[in-house]
């Protein structure tokens, strides 16, 4: 019973990060860059568009599942992970395009949540 419960709460958290995650996202794209930041817009799309849009979700949900599945890295980090891509893959209309600000600032910011709850509950 614990596995199912682990798998279809990561499950949900991964369709809620792909979800809230993407709608987050169109707000955060619609920041406006300083003139200054032209020359590193890959900087400003990770640290504004991304992680204000996906990472600090993915961190808040993976403290979360990290907590209730027993700090089990699997269900905490790989599965809301892939669950999300595989949602944004479909969100996009099954277009396969690797956008790695994305992948790394999702994965990065899951695993630093599922540290701090770890840290702070173990």
């Amino acid at each position: 019973m614990n596995l199912i419960k682990n798998t279809l709460s990561s499950v949900v958290a991964g369709l809620a990060l792909a979800i809230i995650g993407a709608y987050l996202t169109g707000y955060t794209s619609a920041f406006v860059m300083p003139i200054s930041f032209a020359s590193f817009m890959w900087v400003w799309d990770i640290l504004i568009v991304q992680f204000l849009g996906f990472g600090l979700l993915a961190i808040a949900l993976s403290c979360l599942i990290s907590y209730l599945s027993k700090f089990n890295f699997l269900f905490s980090v790989i599965v809301i992970f892939v669950i999300a891509q595989v949602g944004l893959f479909f969100m996009a209309g099954n277009n396969i395009n690797l956008y790695w600000p994305n992948i790394l600032t999702m994965l990065i910011c899951l695993i630093i949540g599922w540290l701090i709850a770890c840290k702070k509950y173990a």
